[in-house]
Parts: C-alpha cells; sequence; structure tokens
C-alpha cells in the first residue's frame, strides 16, 4: 500500500556521516530516522524528513573499552580472556575484508609471524590482527593467548540454531613489511555439499543477519552448502570487498532498483576507458530547499573537477508530503506550525536557508508556497526519456526558490518544459497519462520504505557499479571528497588482454580479481601436455540430433540485458583495436550477435548457426550458413579468411572441441583473435558432460576452454588470457580469449 504521511515532515539537524575512507574501518555513524523534537536552524542544515521511523546510530566503541570474546581454561587450570581492544581510528590495510565464514565453525590459533631470510619468529607488525564486528557495528582487534585455539562459528551455524548462536563478523589486518611472512593455522568445518541451509520453523526471520553490515543475509536460505561457499567465494574476491563494507544495505538495494545505463556509442578513436563516466541518482522532492542547496554544491564540485560532462543525474521521488492539497499552503504558516518560525524570523536577513542560498548567488524566496509536487514530478519522468530531465528539474528549481512560482500549476509546468527544450504541447498529454503517473507513483512507493530524508544521493561509477549511498546537504568541498572517492572505486575494475594483430585491448568492465580473470595467471605457466580428457567427459543426457533440438527457432536472449550489454562492451573494445572493413565469424549464432553497430560499417559479418529462421532475422549478419559442428566440425572457408572468430553462450556444446578450436585457428588471419564467452545458463540435456556436472563453475570451465585453445591446435594460439566481465547484479559473463599465432613482426 502507498505511505501516508499523517503531517508534514521536519527539517532534521543530525549531522550527517562524512564522506568514508576507503580504508577505514569506522561504521557509518547513520541516523535513519526521526527526532522527536524540533531541530535547531543553526546553518548545520542536512536534511528533511520524509515520515516517522525509529532513530537508529551506529557509533563505534571509544579507544578505552573492551568486548569479552570468550574465556578459555588453560594450563593450571587458570582462566586468560580472550578481549577485543577497541580503536575507532582507521585500522590499515587488509589480507581479507570484513566477512563471514560460510561454513559451520572455524577453528584457528593466533598468527604468527616470521623472517622469510631465516625462518625465525618475530614481532607481530604494528596494526596486524583479528578483528571482529557486533552487529550493532561496535569493532575491536581479538588479543588472543599465544598457545589458545579460537573457535568461530560461520554462516550455516546461525542459520541452523535460528539464530541462537551468532556468526562472527571478521576481517584480518596484515600490514607486513617487507620480508616478513604470516602464518596461521585454520581449520574449516563443513556439511556434506548437497546440505541444504534451511533454518528451523517459525524461526527464518532471526536465523539470517539484517542492517548495513549483515554479511549473510535471506539469500544463504534454502541454498546447499556448496552454493553458499561459491557465493561467499564470489564476495571474496569481488573489488567491492576491498572497501570493507563502505558500501551499505541500502546502495545495494537502491543500486538494484535503479540499473545502470549502457555507455553511450563511442567513436573508433575514442579511448573509452579514458574518462569513467558516474551515474547519479537524485532522491528527493523538487521543492525541498536543502535539496537544491546540496544540488547547487554538487554541481559546482562536478565543475571544479572537470566531471560535468562525464555525470548523468537522474531523479527520483520522495515526496515530503504526497497529501498537500492541490491549492497548497503558505510557507509561513507552514514554518510557524511545524517549527515554530515567525514570519519576521523566516524572512530576514539571518535566516539560514537565506544565508545558504547566498553562498550560490542565489536569493532564495521566502513567499514561495508549500505546494503538492507529484505533477512535477510526472514532467520530469517524461523528460528523462528525452534527455532534459536534469534541465527540467533546474527550470522548475529556479522557477520554484527563486521566482516562487506553483510548480504544481500546469501553466509552469509547460513553461518549465519549454524552457529545457521540451514541446510545450506534449505536457498536458504527459500530466494526463496514467501509465506514467502509476509509474512515478510505484517508484515512489518503493523508495518511501528505504528512504527516510531527504535528499539522498545513489552515486556509481557506470562501468563497475561501485560507489556509495548518502544522505544530507553537502559542502562543496564534502561533494569534491565524495567524488573522489567513487572516482577512486572506478580504478579497481579493468584489466588488459593481448588483442589482434599485437594490440592490447582494455576490458574496462573485467574485474582484475575474480578467480575466472586470474585463471591464466594462477596456472604459473604450466598446461597439460597432452589432451587431458575423456570421450566420457563429452557425453550428454541427450544423445539425439543438435538439428532436432533446435529446429524451432527460439527469439530470445539467454541472458539478462546488463549482462548482454557486458559482452557488447567486449566486442566494442575488439572491434575498435582494428581498421573498418574486418570479416568476423560468429560461430553458433543465433538472432542476435551482441556487436555494437555502429562499428560493423564495411565489415563483413558471418553469422554461423541450426536455425535458418534465427539466422535470417539477425539484423548485422551480411552471411548467413548452417552447420552442425558437433557432426561436422570442417567449415567451408579458406585460410585465413576472417579477423575474428566470436563464439557466445554456446562452447559447452561441442563434443569435439578440439577439432572446431582447430578450424577457427584455421579460417582466422594470422594476428585475429578468438573471443569465446560463456555463463552458467545452458539446456542442460544438451551440454557435455564436463560443464553440466556444475554449470556455475566459471573458473573450472575456462580451464577447459584454455585447454581447448592449447591443443586445438597445439602451439596454434598465444596469448592466452580470461575475463570476469560480469555486471554487479546480472548473470554471469566469463570471457576467453587466445589469439592465433603468426604475425609477422
Amino acid at each position: 500500500s502507498m505511505r501516508t504521511h499523517a503531517t508534514p515532515v521536519k527539517s532534521a539537524g543530525h549531522t550527517v556521516d562524512a564522506p568514508s575512507g576507503s580504508k577505514s574501518l569506522s561504521p557509518k555513524a547513520s541516523s535513519i530516522g526521526s527526532h522527536s523534537t524540533r531541530a535547531p536552524m543553526d546553518g548545520q542544515i542536512q536534511s528533511v524528513r520524509t515520515h516517522m521511523t525509529q532513530s537508529m546510530s551506529v557509533e563505534a566503541l571509544d579507544a578505552h573499552s573492551t568486548m569479552l570474546v570468550s574465556k578459555q581454561a588453560l594450563e593450571g587450570g587458570e582462566h586468560e580472556e580472550a578481549v577485543v581492544s577497541a580503536d575507532s581510528a582507521e585500522a590499515g590495510e587488509y589480507w581479507l575484508p570484513w566477512h563471514i565464514d560460510s561454513n559451520f565453525v572455524t577453528v584457528l590459533h593466533k598468527e604468527r609471524y616470521v623472517d622469510e631470510r631465516s625462518a625465525m619468529f618475530v614481532d607481530e607488525p604494528e596494526g596486524a590482527g583479528l578483528l571482529v564486528m557486533t552487529p550493532s557495528g561496535e569493532i575491536g582487534k581479538v588479543m588472543a593467548p599465544a598457545d589458545g585455539m579460537l573457535v568461530q562459528m560461520g554462516a550455516f551455524a546461525q542459520i541452523y540454531a535460528g539464530g541462537m548462536v551468532n556468526a562472527c563478523r571478521h576481517a584480518v589486518l596484515s600490514p607486513r613489511p617487507p620480508g616478513v611472512a604470516r602464518f596461521n593455522f585454520c581449520n574449516f568445518w563443513y556439511a556434506p555439499w548437497h546440505t541444504l541451509c534451511d533454518a528451523p520453523a517459525g524461526r527464518e526471520h532471526v536465523a539470517v543477519s539484517t542492517g548495513w553490515n549483515a554479511m549473510m543475509d535471506s539469500s544463504y536460505l534454502d541454498i546447499t552448502m556448496r552454493q553458499g561457499f561459491a557465493a561467499f567465494r564470489r564476495f571474496m574476491t569481488s573489488p567491492e570487498a576491498r572497501v570493507q563494507y563502505a558500501d551499505s544495505e541500502r546502495f545495494k538495494v537502491l543500486s538494484e532498483m535503479f540499473p545502470l545505463p549502457a555507455r553511450s556509442a563511442t567513436p573508433r578513436s575514442a579511448d573509452a576507458s579514458a574518462s569513467p563516466e558516474l551515474v547519479i541518482d537524485v532522491l528527493t522532492d523538487v521543492r525541498c530547499p536543502i535539496s537544491f542547496l546540496s544540488l547547487l554544491g554538487l554541481e559546482r564540485a562536478m565543475q571544479s573537477m572537470g566531471l560535468s560532462e562525464r555525470a548523468t543525474l537522474r531523479y527520483r521521488p520522495v515526496f515530503l508530503n504526497p497529501n498537500v492539497p492541490k491549492e497548497g499552503e503558505s510557507l509561513d504558516d507552514y514554518l510557524l506550525r511545524e517549527h515554530g518560525y515567525t514570519k519576521e524570523y523566516a524572512h530576514s536577513e539571518s535566516y539560514p536557508l537565506r544565508l545558504a542560498g547566498l553562498e550560490f548567488g542565489l536569493e532564495l524566496n521566502p513567499r514561495r508556497r508549500v505546494v503538492n509536487t507529484f505533477d512535477a514530478f510526472v514532467l520530469i519522468e517524461a523528460a528523462q526519456e528525452r534527455g532534459k530531465q536534469h534541465e527540467v528539474v533546474k527550470a522548475l528549481s529556479r522557477r520554484y526558490f527563486v521566482d516562487a512560482e506553483d510548480i504544481s500549476d500546469e501553466a509552469v509546468l509547460v513553461a518549465a518544459a519549454e524552457e529545457a527544450g521540451l514541446v510545450a504541447e506534449d505536457v498536458a498529454a504527459w500530466l494526463s497519462d496514467d501509465e506514467r503517473r502509476a509509474q512515478v507513483q510505484a517508484v515512489y512507493e518503493d523508495l518511501s520504505s528505504n528512504i527516510g530524508e531527504v535528499p539522498h544521493f545513489l552515486l556509481r561509477e557506470r562501468i563497475s557499479g561501485n560507489g556509495l549511498e548518502i544522505g544530507g546537504n553537502r559542502s562543496v568541498e564534502d561533494w569534491e571528497n565524495v567524488l573522489s572517492e567513487v572516482l577512486e572505486k572506478a580504478s579497481w575494475m579493468g584489466m588488459s588482454v593481448p588483442g589482434p594483430r599485437g594490440t592490447e585491448l582494455k576490458l574496462s568492465e573485467a574485474n582484475p580479481y575474480a578467480p575466472v580473470s586470474m585463471a591464466v595467471n594462477a596456472q604459473h605457466g604450466w598446461a597439460s601436455p597432452s589432451w587431458p580428457y575423456t570421450a566420457e567427459d563429452f557425453s550428454r543426457m541427450d544423445e539425439s540430433s543438435d538439428i532436432d533440438m533446435y529446429e524451432q527457432p527460439r527469439l530470445v536472449n539467454h541472458l539478462d540485458d546488463s549482462s548482454l550489454q557486458r559482452l557488447t562492451e567486449v566486442y566494442r573494445s575488439a572491434f575498435s583495436a582494428v581498421p573498418q572493413g574486418f570479416a568476423v565469424l560468429d560461430m553458433c549464432s543465433s538472432w542476435v550477435s551482441h556487436f555494437p553497430p555502429e562499428l560493423l560499417e564495411g565489415a563483413r559479418v558471418v553469422v554461423h548457426g541450426l536455425n535458418k529462421a534465427e539466422l535470417d532475422v539477425n539484423a548485422v549478419a551480411t552471411e548467413r550458413f548452417m552447420q552442425d559442428l558437433n557432426h561436422n566440425a570442417k567449415l567451408p572457408w579458406e585460410n585465413e579468411t576472417f579477423d575474428f572468430v566470436t563464439m557466445a553462450l554456446s562452447v559447452q556444446y561441442l563434443t569435439d572441441p578440439r577439432a572446431v578450436f582447430a578450424e577457427m585457428h584455421r579460417v582466422l588471419k594470422p594476428g585475429g583473435m578468438a573471443i569465446i564467452t560463456h555463463s552458467h545458463r545452458c539446456f542442460i540435456e544438451k551440454a557435455v558432460k564436463i560443464f553440466a556436472t556444475e554449470t556455475y563453475d566459471g573458473e573450472g570451465h575456462t580451464h577447459h576452454i584454455l585447454s581447448y585453445f592449447r591443443h586445438g591446435p597445439e602451439g596454434g594460439w598465444e596469448g592466452l588470457a580470461s575475463a570476469d566481465v560480469s555486471p554487479q547484479h546480472g548473470d554471469p559473463v566469463w570471457v576467453v580469449t587466445a589469439v592465433k599465432a603468426g604475425l609477422a613482426e
């Protein structure tokens, strides 16, 4: 149901979080509720409440407090305490980020340090050790006895116990000086992989953790031990794990609510990776003066940092009071009733909002009225579809805050739209569009359960999806710090792989820390000297003809949109590395090849597949060819025909991959590039055994594909590489690439 507000909201005077440092352990102090007393208008204007919720504040322990972790009987029958010494200062470099083990129990002893040359024990480096965190966010260092054992509860223990046992949030600090090695004994207790993680009936809601530092949410319920471990591993290898939970739970929720846009088509000569793009979702009410001031500070910070042309602002409705009547209300009456501010004070030269506006060269008009802004957001929504949302918001803000116009009036909305470059005659139709109005209402209802005050901002780097969410008014300097932090997070993404004709490709979307991305280097140059598979490895549940399987056309996508966008970006990086007019063979293709169309001018695009109807509607194809590769791997083209060979989401179906990869090699030009993409989805009955056994094992499947390259044919490929380009919220996208050897120097 729609969240309603019994009374207009009050101004909040609490201190809003400062931008967190990427290495800081101190939890963000975040008050998300409503104060019961009036907030002073003392110039430190931070935010405006939207509704009443319980107030919550998270603070670090002071430096002198301790927290008892356990008591353990040691030699002599005496008890020695393992305590936590709290310190709210920045902790330093992490060896392991904040996490909860996915198992039942971990047994470990205190870490030890040795000199790598002499193998003699050395003192623990300053700032090293095991840290733990309470559910409320208190953090401290474990001071364990050197000869004691620690027993640490894991996620499955908490879930199976229905929350009667708490899993341990922990992290490891290890600022090792050069020449010093760290080691410790850890014993991880798991159940059989197929064990289902279910909580006692009726205790599901307390069996998992909630809140900004949950680290173990409801996604752990009703999955197997193997799946839980896989999810845990994905987190531990993610770039965002290095922020140590600077990303709040709300950041993740909001990121899922508002997907990032695809990268705009870039000219062939442009280096798309040189300039990170920012996407900023502004959660606000356009009549909120604090939101207006904070946006002015954000704009000035972006200008000073040269980010204005690299940022996209999108506006989402969080109404201060959706029940404001059509005629509105005098601002003077509202301030007197809700805050006790007299008209003389609100119109005085010392009024804090007036002074804050003057810092940006604007005189906020105290004669404006409190109005209903629903229609204004309907216009803003329509403007976003036409790329004019920011211009409309600026026009509405000036008319309301400076000129005191009624932005609930249709004539004012028409004038603002025209000022922003929209067609004035279209406004009436937009405002009366029931579907558009329902869309605005739905977004507001979704946000009202997550956002309790405005303004609120979701800032992300477009490629990585990394960023942060913050609330309240910010100075220009604060905004510069926030923007710098978002840009820093962008640097965690991206890696280079060998490209066609001796080039290097920058895959901006790749996560260099993922197991798939590290698969090649993890082998340290080792490769099986002989073909490591048997015929049984390529058996299938359904051995019937593949022609029969694909007789009916399937005009569907097998991955979600955000994942397919990542695949297109990989192709864009590769195709941009060669001149126009290249030739590409898309093997095992279908009705769409996911190639960037702006780079295909003059290109020869040959699509191969098993269904004529699918290939016929492939819009980028210049030639089409049908052949069952499992029946006949021999390709009909001459040697050294193509600059690229691609195969997306089909390698798992090849029953003789060595022969197919040898043919790919034959038809490629020397220096040509092969791009193989795989994911966790497949027609399981047609996938070969080594893929069907564990469909989500991206790293394992990557090693299989690397073996196909190494032996199809032996010595024929160079520059083997793999990359995980999966979006934060979407299906996995794993890429394996190789370059045909033999390019003349």
